[in-house]
């Protein structure tokens, strides 16, 4: 029996538009909620390993290099250092950047506000602080530090 006569003509196939009302909540996780709310703070915290004396970036609760947990999260900055840049399209479009602290392993890829360059000194500017949210647009960008 030919494969068209089992699975029927493609005159037969149907088809419709539709949703699934699946609603999804996350969480951020015990260090990111600890990110987050220090954002609302206006503060960039990182997880401080004990074992290792080591600061990390993104903030976790077990240190990348011991495996230890990590149960304390300290500020870094505020002024970091740009080691990426990159533009995400043509003209107008905004830059991001890699900013890295002092100290502290790893960072964090935000906009950046003005000009900028690699190697540059850059800080966090942050929403007024009756409009931060715990989010990680509570910082709007980093700008030229001084």
């Amino acid at each position: 029996m030919p494969m068209e006569e089992k699975l029927g003509s493609v005159a037969e196939v149907r088809q419709w538009a539709d949703t699934i009302p699946f609603q999804y909540e996350y969480t951020a996780g015990v260090a990111g909620e600890k990110f987050l709310r220090g954002l609302i703070e206006g503060k960039i915290l990182a997880g401080y390993c004990p074992a290792c004396r080591e600061l990390s970036l993104p903030a976790r609760i077990y240190c990348v290099t011991c495996y230890g947990p990590i149960g304390k999260y300290v500020k870094v900055g505020p002024a970091g250092r740009v080691k990426a840049i990159t533009k995400s399209g043509g003209e107008g479009a905004p830059t991001f950047v890699y900013v890295t602290f002092e100290g502290a392993r790893g960072g964090m890829i935000h906009r950046l506000l003005g000009r900028g360059r690699a190697g540059s000194k850059v800080v966090p500017r942050f929403r007024p602080r009756k409009e931060r949210t715990g989010s990680i647009l509570d910082i709007q960008g980093f700008e030229s530090g001084t």
